[in-house]
């Protein structure tokens, strides 16, 4: 996790230094809409100053404060990446709103941008809150029901394959889900297919779960015995382990 708060302060440094008098027709966002008009009253030069201070410092900070939280705990990390940067923009919108103010169509772009930024930032913090309640799995006659994030109702009689794991398969990508220092819970993909992962970390077993149709289900969480509650599975399917 450090590492991606290195590399996610070098981009937002990366940021103030590409955009240019030159090339800020193309790339500085509200500037290369303008009109002609419009761009002869905006202030470009001063205003990239302000763009390239608040970019050089907010990425030297981010990325030092995200080091400092990932030392501490890395799931820190994530709601760093995810609700400071929103945080960050909705200053600088403000901080530099008086660039723009005098013209109309700005005007009414900074008013939709902050609207978007607030949305964004409501949202994630709403993500991170549906994301940190925890998984509980309960198994009765027909199903196997696991709730919280992600969760499932597996009929027994979906169930193909059981066994227990060491590590976890080859994962190239998640392709939904959230990932931490202490979870990964989502659908991920393999070399060959599809994985769905309930995952609390660390963990020393992962339980395996086969399906006739769907992705394999991969169960590793705090307060499971995945041992045990393979033998209920087995007890109920009589199922060979894979």
């Amino acid at each position: 996790m450090i590492y991606v708060a290195l590399g996610l302060g070098l981009l937002f440094v990366v940021i103030g230094y590409i955009i240019t008098e030159r090339n800020a027709d193309m790339l500085l966002n509200g500037y290369n809409t303008m009109s002609k008009e419009e761009k002869a009253q905006f202030p470009l030069k001063e205003y990239l100053v302000v763009f390239k201070q608040f970019h050089l410092r907010f990425g030297i900070l981010f990325a030092l404060s995200g080091v400092a939280l990932a030392i501490i705990n890395p799931d820190y990390v994530g709601y760093h990446a995810g609700i400071t940067p929103i945080l960050a923009y909705i200053y600088f919108f403000i901080q530099t709103k008086k660039f723009s103010q005098h013209l109309p169509s700005q005007t009414k772009g900074l008013k939709l941008g902050l609207a978007v930024l607030i949305a964004a930032l409501v949202f994630v913090i709403g993500m991170f809150y549906w994301s940190d309640r925890p998984s509980l799995v309960k198994l009765n006659d027909h199903t196997l029901k696991i709730s919280g994030p992600y969760g499932i109702d597996l009929p027994l009689e979906k169930i193909d394959s059981l066994g227990i794991l060491l590590t976890l398969p080859e994962i190239n990508a998640r392709r939904h889900g959230f990932s931490t220092g202490s979870v990964a819970k989502g659908r991920y993909k393999g070399p060959v297919g599809d994985y769905l992962l309930l995952i609390d970390k660390p963990f020393d077993k992962v339980l395996w779960i086969g399906r006739k149709s769907g992705d394999p289900v991969l169960i590793a969480l705090q307060e499971l015995d995945e041992e045990k509650l393979l033998l209920e599975l087995k007890e109920s399917l009589e199922l060979n382990s894979p």
